[in-house]
């Protein structure tokens, strides 16, 4: 980013519907733009997108959100925007990596608030978390980042009194277990085609 140009954060929600990246994007690349990062999400037939677009920089975030909004009514847009600050909130002592946390069972009410404060209180911050709730079972897929080696171990130590507390199954896996196993699946399967064709 450069002095002429400012990143900024936008969000966006609306019912689903064909169009809503292409009219968003378009809007920022109208406004000399540039989309650097995006996620997007649809649930329950509901829209939901987070990106970060570098801009001119003497955009305003309301300059940003009408256009944006307004760039094409049909589709009902609700947008907030913010200039992008870099200094993180969060900031990890030390590197201790990122973890895959996933739990099943039962699903009732507060279930996500115990698990949410249950990781806030060992000081991991949640980067990435993912439910779906099917009849009465709950599946939870969180990535987890923690604050430092101290609350890496304690989550790691923790686990066991969540399940039980929770009567939920856990499974924890460091990102690096996680990649390990892949690429040996990887190679597996690319050693047995190589010997199915020999």
């Amino acid at each position: 980013m450069s002095r002429k140009t400012k990143d900024y954060i936008i969000a966006v929600m609306a019912r689903d519907r064909p169009g809503i990246i292409s009219s968003i994007t378009r809007s920022v690349f109208e406004l000399g733009g540039n989309v650097i990062e995006l996620s997007q999400t649809v649930m329950r037939g509901y829209f939901s997108l987070i990106l970060c677009a570098t801009l001119p920089a003497g955009m305003t975030p309301e300059n940003v959100r009408k256009r944006v909004e307004e760039g094409n009514p049909r589709l009902g847009l609700t947008v907030s925007v913010r200039e992008y600050d870099p200094q993180p909130l969060f900031l990890p002592a030390c590197d201790s990596g990122i973890w895959f946390l996933t739990l099943q069972g039962r699903d009732r009410p507060g279930l996500i608030c115990q698990v949410a404060s249950h990781l806030a209180e060992r000081d991991i911050n949640i980067e990435d978390l993912y439910t779906r709730t099917t009849g009465e079972e709950i599946t939870m897929i969180l990535q987890l980042h923690p604050a430092d080696q101290r609350s890496a171990g304690q989550l790691r130590a923790s686990l066991e009194d969540l399940s039980n507390r929770l009567a939920m199954e856990t499974h924890l896996l460091h990102q690096d277990i996680l990649r390990a196993t892949s690429e040996v699946g990887a190679i597996r399967r690319l050693v047995r085609r190589m010997k199915g064709e020999k």
